[in-house]
């Protein structure tokens, strides 16, 4: 009776040893596969992804920015367009003083 209740046993590992290290396997390559390359991505773009955002909001600020000093001098534009219409501007405004240059 010595070694015989084990050949049921190495043949049960015989099958099952394969079968779980193919499983093990696919279930790695297939399902681990993306997770990995994920996790590899996030740590490889740390910084590259962190600084791409940073660049495109630093780009939307400075876009915002601009618009700004373009209004501004429009702004500006048109308050001397004011002054020079109302006649405070560049040149001294002229008081009438009701005489006309024909007296």
């Amino acid at each position: 009776m010595g070694l015989d209740f084990l050949v049921p046993i190495f043949g049960i590992l015989i099958v099952l040893v394969p079968v779980t290290g193919l499983t093990a396997v696919l279930t790695l390559r297939l399902g681990g596969k993306p997770f990995i390359e994920t996790l590899a991505r996030e740590f490889k773009g740390l910084g590259g992804s962190g600084g791409t955002e940073l660049q495109l909001t630093v780009m939307e600020l400075t876009e915002q920015v601009e618009a700004l000093r373009g209004e501004i001098r429009e702004l500006k534009a048109a308050q001397a367009f004011d002054r020079r219409l109302l006649g405070e501007g560049d040149e001294p405004a002229t008081v009438p003083t009701g005489r006309s240059s024909l007296d």
